[in-house]
């Protein structure tokens, strides 16, 4: 019978997870991943074929990270989109090296913005919602919603930059600001083209 595998994939994930989180993603290498789960490297190269392949599990575990923060302010009540800036936001100053490996990496290398925001899971409710609650098109929409991802994305890139502090107040009156005068730019030029 041969030996119980002690250390699981999920071990390896969450070990690797944590390596990340506490010194950012170029600190993760076979060795001291070994160290932080005890073991030998074998069991990581049993479970993945390569770094390569851990790397990719380890980007989409920060995703489902992100995923469910995202998920969990949209429920919440009152006003689900800037709630969700909020908390993009606050994912940036808290998990800092997973914003990075998620949102300053390669992963964006030469796409349209408007390929970016508005494209990805879960856009269509957020881009329909946009419409209901502003009456825009869908392509105003999703100009309004790249403009105030642009936005929330350079604060939040600057606070896991450490480059500057922001208070939750500041935050919300510039996401607000940004909102609301994206929205009257949108329509305007709606109404223009009529």
């Amino acid at each position: 019978m041969p030996p119980k595998i002690k250390i699981t994939e999920e071990d390896i994930i969450n070990a690797a997870i944590h390596m990340v989180r506490e010194k950012g993603v170029e600190s993760l290498n076979a060795r001291d991943l070994a160290k932080e789960l005890g073991c030998s490297v074998h069991p990581i190269f049993r479970t993945y074929n390569s770094m390569e392949g851990l790397r990719t599990a380890v980007y989409k575990k920060a995703e489902n990270i992100y995923n469910e923060r995202m998920l969990s302010a949209g429920e919440h009540n009152g006003n689900g989109f800037l709630n969700m800036g909020l908390a993009y936001i606050d994912f940036a100053k808290n998990e800092k090296n997973l914003f990075k490996l998620i949102f300053m990496s390669d992963a964006f290398r030469e796409q349209s913005i408007m390929n970016i925001a508005g494209t990805t899971e879960g856009d269509d409710e957020v881009l329909e919602m946009l419409c209901q609650r502003t009456g825009l098109s869908k392509k105003a929409a999703q100009e309004l919603y790249a403009g105030i991802w642009l936005t929330t994305h350079g604060i939040a890139s600057m606070l896991a930059t450490n480059n500057c502090r922001f208070s939750d107040e500041e935050n919300r009156r510039l996401l607000n600001n940004s909102f609301m005068g994206l929205i009257l730019k949108l329509k305007n030029e709606e109404e223009h083209n009529k």
